[in-house]
This record gives C-alpha cells, structure tokens and sequence, in this order.
C-alpha cells in the first residue's frame, strides 16, 4: 500500500516547491554566521557562512567567504577573497575599523535587502548556474544598534592638552 494512501491523500495536484527563487531583490534576515571547517571535497580549507532567511518564504540563501590556508603568508587571490568578506561585512553595517571585532551575534537578525542573481559557472563549473547575492543593504536602525565599536580611548581634557 502507498505511504500517503493510509492518510487519503492524493499527491497529484501538490506542487513541488523549488529550493531557488527567481532572480530579484528580497527582504531578508540574518539567520546564521559560522565557520565551516573542511568539506568532502576541500578537507583542508576552512569558510565564514553567512546565512539568509529569504523574506517570509523561509528559505535560506547562504554566502562563503574562503579563509586563507596559512593568514602569515596569504596568496593574491586568498587576499582578495578575505577582501570580500570585508566588503560584506561593511555593507551590513558594520565600521570597517570594527571588522576584526565582529562575531556571530553582531550580525543575527540584522535585517535589509539583498539582490538574488544567476549566472552561468566558469571553468571547471562550466554549465552549471549559480545564484549569487549582490547589493545587501541593511536596515539603518538595525546596523547601528548591532554594528560593533571600534575599541578607541575615550577623549578627554587631559588627553588633549589643545582643547
């Protein structure tokens, strides 16, 4: 007997929802932020995932920022890829002179827009479509109240004997 036959259900008309969305701009979440330590293909390489709920479909979008193998002597392309993990971080709110102090909480439930687009892989990933994100703004209130200080002396008189 069919698994939903015991429960009268006729799968027929259901439709199959889809795991993308189509290319545009969305509100969106901050859901998540954590460091993934090797994968099945790259044991040996370690990312930052930050991870976007989509609007109010409940889906998650996520971004990897590749970290360099060894930070003492990083290569060109590893300096540019931590370069966009910097940039991310400045789009969602954060000072760029507090990028080294940011940590998870400081980027959950940040909420903004982003824009979702498609574009075909190159090389080796020739063939297969890829949506990326771009364009990811934060709400005003939401990164100023989330966006870490920079660690600064506080001035005062005696601090500055010109004042």
């Amino acid at each position: 007997m069919a698994l939903l036959a015991d429960f009268g259900i006729n799968a027929d008309d259901i439709d199959i929802p889809s795991n993308e969305l189509e290319d545009g701009i969305y509100d969106f979440e901050v859901g998540s932020v954590y460091v993934k330590n090797g994968s099945k293909a790259h044991p040996d390489r370690s990312w930052i995932i930050i991870e976007y709920i989509i609007g109010d479909t409940g889906l998650r979008k996520s971004e990897l920022f590749e970290l360099p193998q060894d930070p003492e002597n990083m290569t060109d392309k590893e300096t540019q890829r931590l370069g966009y993990y910097v940039s991310r971080l400045v789009d969602l709110g954060v000072a760029r002179e507090a990028v080294n102090d940011v940590d998870d909480e400081d980027l959950i439930g940040l909420r903004g827009t982003l824009q979702l687009y498609s574009q075909a892989g190159k090389g080796a990933n020739a063939g297969k479509m890829y949506q990326n994100i771009k364009n990811v703004k934060v709400e005003k209130n939401a990164s100023a109240d989330a966006q870490p200080q920079p660690k600064t002396a506080r001035k005062t008189a005696a601090s500055n004997p010109f004042a």
